[in-house]
């Protein structure tokens, strides 16, 4: 019994002094710290750049076009390099709260009136559950799938979860009036592009509201955006070719990459290009 009283006490004794040791020594010895200091938690990685890709035409012939096969090579490499694809609605929260992503990501947008994008694009987008924008100018969609890109199938894809927006009434340039055209002929001329187009597609596609508008061209001017937001559009989408930097404050406009032929010497290197901006990272603030 006595034998077991005392090797209690030294155990006791035995704690107590390595209590005292691990309170004293960071005092008496603060650069033995880092020996018996808990080792810091590493600072996750945020990514703050959001690249916004356009593509138009799916055919592989037309100067604004990529082929099927490429466009679904894309998507493959989209997924391969590990960059995951979020909404236009998505990156717009974000960027208005300066929030970054904790994976590397990027947003797909689609232009114009193309058949093939509702009916190649879009299965292909959907195989792979990549959200995507579709930017359409009213002008000639027609009244059933028989003679093109028709109202129906953009309800159709509507109703599969894309997003349809508002690309003008006949894809004009907005910037400023034709030569000769008259102060009277451009206002009204703006009107109809930006004013009626909008009534109409929220006619025509009623899941329609007002958030996107793509300039046509990409041509644009303070006093175009300004009537823009005046018609309840948060977003406004040009073709300047800046990835969205998420630590910048937020001015309502979104620029975007084009891949496609005219304009573009190499689409892949454009593409590759965005996936290297999507993965630059940094650590977050302590």
């Amino acid at each position: 019994m006595a034998h077991r009283k005392k090797q209690f006490l030294s155990s006791l004794a035995f704690f107590a002094l390595a209590c005292f040791l691990s309170l004293a020594f960071p005092v008496l010895y603060p650069e033995l710290r880092a020996f018996y200091a808990p080792p810091e938690k590493e600072l996750p990685r945020i990514y703050f750049k959001v690249p916004v890709l356009c593509f138009h035409d799916l055919d592989g012939r037309g100067p604004y076009s990529v082929s099927r096969h490429e466009f679904r090579s894309y998507m493959e490499k989209i997924k391969e390099a590990g960059v995951q694809v979020i909404s236009l609605r998505e990156l717009y929260e974000a960027a208005r709260q300066n929030q970054f992503f904790q994976k590397p990501s990027l947003v797909i947008t689609i232009d114009d009136d193309y058949t093939n994008i509702v009916r190649v694009a879009a299965p292909i987008l959907r195989e792979y559950s990549y959200p995507a924008t579709f930017f359409v100018y009213i002008k000639d969609i027609k009244g059933s799938p028989e003679e093109g890109m028709s109202w129906e199938d953009l309800n159709r894809i509507a109703g599969e979860g894309f997003d349809i927006q508002n690309h003008s009434f006949s894809h004009t340039k907005l910037s400023k009036p034709y030569p000769g055209e008259s102060a009277e002929r451009y206002r009204n001329r703006i009107i109809k592009e930006i004013i009626l187009s909008g009534k109409v597609l929220g006619e025509r596609v009623p899941s329609f509201d007002r958030f996107s508008f793509a300039y046509p061209m990409g041509y644009h001017n303070p006093q175009i955006a300004e009537m823009l937001k005046k018609e309840g559009y948060k977003v406004l989408v040009t073709t300047d070719s800046i990835p969205l930097d998420l630590r910048q404050p937020f001015t309502g406009t979104v620029h975007r990459y084009t891949i496609q032929k005219k304009f573009v010497k190499d689409p892949e290197a454009m593409f590759q290009l965005q996936l290297k901006y999507a993965r630059e990272q940094e650590l977050a603030s302590p």
